[in-house]
């Protein structure tokens, strides 16, 4: 696997290590991971991957004429599941483009049921993250209303609650049983903070 990697895992020279994984040592797993491992590097991977099950290139192409291993064949089976398990990473337009005409209509039900779980989730969520966002705006918008509803008039011959002079123009805060405190003062006395206006 890592001798792979070292000899074809470089930028342009995956379809070789797809080819190693999907037609010499077939083992669909390692191919997957190898894309998974890619992926960041080459988008359009797991699409070579399907590719590659499905329609894989000659030896001679791949330059493994020189080796003794049999000619690539196509398998559908392993195509279709990499269209099911990676839909996401696929380009779904080309993921159909690409399928033959004699495929059983069972594959192509898996691949669209999956695909519509996906978006039916994906639907799902986006919902309630939308009603999550409009409950929170409405308690928001209904606290502020019941602030702004809870108004008095503060006129500048009213005391301090802590130092007992006239609040005059100076900055206040208030407590919620309406009592009225410098904004210098509110640390001096109760304990309980006040709100400030």
């Amino acid at each position: 696997s890592s001798g792979i990697n070292a000899e074809y895992g470089g930028p342009g020279d995956y379809e070789k290590s797809l080819a190693l994984y999907c037609h010499v040592i077939k083992d669909q797993e390692k191919a997957e991971e190898f894309c998974r491992k890619y992926h960041q590097n080459d988008d359009r991977i797991f699409y070579k991957l399907l590719k590659m099950y499905q329609s894989p290139p000659s030896l001679e192409v791949l330059g493994f004429d020189r080796f003794k291993v049999e000619e690539p064949r196509a398998d559908m089976d392993a195509a279709i599941e990499v269209r099911v398990k990676h839909f996401r990473m696929i380009d779904k337009q080309e993921a159909l483009a690409l399928l033959p005409p004699e495929t059983r209509l069972a594959d192509v039900n898996r691949l669209f049921c999956a695909i519509l779980k996906d978006t039916t989730r994906n639907k799902r969520q986006n919902q309630m993250l939308k009603s999550l966002h409009l409950f929170n705006n409405l308690q928001v918008k209904s606290q502020m209303m019941s602030l702004q509803s809870d108004q008095f008039i503060v006129e500048a011959q009213d005391n301090c609650c802590v130092c007992n002079k006239k609040v005059g123009e100076a900055a206040i805060a208030f407590y919620p049983d309406r009592r009225i405190v410098h904004y210098g003062c509110m640390t001096q006395g109760d304990p309980q903070p006040p709100r400030t206006d």
